[in-house]
């Protein structure tokens, strides 16, 4: 059994001295006994995932972490794995059915402390019946803004999830996300059942990340703006999203026609094993660049179309953009004065967003909404004007 006390198995198992703020109160809630129900909202990089990945490894039951997002899964039980051998593992569409069998059993003989797995798994009657051998002590669901109907990414899939937490007897559900409105919280909270949650948010502020305006007269400036911007020094690896999957297709055909590197586009209308093989291509290095579609369920990371909607900026930006805290950089070019159009690329100095407001240099006014009450206006935004952007 791994020792009890938290600090020191996030000492000796995760290399860390001290917890970042909020992470220590929601790993003892966690932890119990008795496990509560915990409400995390974090930004990318300030640690939600210890925040049930400690606690899982201390408690002897499983974690059952629910995630839409396969290569984070992914890259999560890969990292675990190094921490805590033969004690993680996952169940996805990408795996074979022998894979995935093995990994149920060794979570119902007790070798696993996390078990990962999507949410469409849920719609399955052999998973369901496989999970009901399984002591579940902690439900995770990751991306919990995915269940409500007012955030910017609703999943029908999540709708079933408080229902399969109680069907497997889960002692605690853990809703963790790193975008959510007051609204949506409470959403969260009711639409998954949440009982007196604890709630732990630690803002949505990103002092790295900066925000600006250039002007693109039509698709075909904005596509010269985008390459130009990846032909920079240290621009690549980068993700591209555009608004469609035409669009998606169009743009890496350009980008390819433009640049050195390596181009393709990544969206739901490709095969499984193409899907799959671009990804791979990507996180190994052999792909520069990939351009997907926002609002798809999207397996990779960074950003061509940010809509009008200035929360559905926030998300990609703040969650794709710099995960390794490092920083990014992401542009965004329109010929019209909705911003629709991003690209973003890894950085090793600081993070940035350009919205192109059309073929005007000046615009009267753009307001953007962003989560827990912030907001930038700006007056007469000019091109490639940096906005800094802090929460009220």
């Amino acid at each position: 059994m791994a020792p009890s006390n938290p600090s020191v198995v996030l000492r000796e198992t995760f290399g860390f001295d001290a917890f970042r703020p909020g992470q220590e109160e929601a790993v003892r809630a966690a932890i119990g006994p008795p496990a509560r129900d915990v409400l995390v909202v974090m930004p990318t990089g300030a640690g939600k995932s210890l925040c049930y990945q400690l606690p899982a490894l201390v408690r002897d039951d499983v974690t059952l972490v629910v995630s839409p997002l396969v290569s984070l899964m992914q890259d999560q039980v890969e990292a675990l794995a190094k921490l805590a051998p033969g004690r993680v593992a996952l169940v996805n569409s990408q795996r074979d059915a022998a894979d995935n069998r093995a990994a149920l059993k060794a979570a119902a003989d007790g070798e696993l402390r996390l078990l990962y797995v999507a949410p469409e798994r849920f719609s399955s009657a052999p998973f369901l019946q496989a999970m009901k051998d399984i002591q579940i002590g902690l439900f995770v669901v990751d991306e919990a803004h995915c269940v409500s109907q007012w955030g910017h990414d609703f999943r029908p899939d999540y709708f079933r999830l408080a229902d399969a937490a109680r069907w497997l007897q889960a002692e605690a559900i853990i809703a963790s996300t790193a975008t959510a409105t007051p609204q949506v919280a409470n959403d969260i909270s009711v639409r998954l059942g949440l009982r007196d949650p604890v709630r732990v948010a630690t803002g949505f502020d990103r002092p790295n990340l900066s925000f600006g305006v250039i002007p693109c007269a039509s698709a075909q400036a904005k596509h010269r703006h985008i390459a130009s911007a990846l032909k920079e020094a240290g621009a690549t690896p980068a993700i591209v999203y555009a608004g469609t999957r035409n669009g998606a297709e169009k743009l890496a055909t350009h980008l390819s026609g433009n640049l050195d590197g390596a181009v393709a586009a990544y969206h739901a209308g490709l095969g499984r094993e193409q899907r799959a093989d671009v990804q791979r291509r990507f996180m190994d290095g052999r792909l520069d660049i990939v351009v997907l579609v926002l609002g798809e369920r999207a397996e990779l990371w960074h950003n061509q179309s940010a809509p009008a909607n200035g929360w559905l900026i926030v998300r990609p930006v703040g969650t794709k953009s710099n995960r390794d805290g490092i920083g990014a950089r992401v542009t965004v070019g329109d010929q019209v004065r909705t911003m629709t159009t991003a690209v973003g690329y890894a950085s090793s100095s600081h993070a940035g967003v350009h919205f192109g407001l059309g073929a005007q240099a000046e615009v009267p006014r753009v307001e953007v909404q962003w989560p827990s009450g912030v907001r930038q206006a700006v007056e007469n935004v000019k091109a490639n004007q940096v906005i800094e952007v802090r929460e009220k």
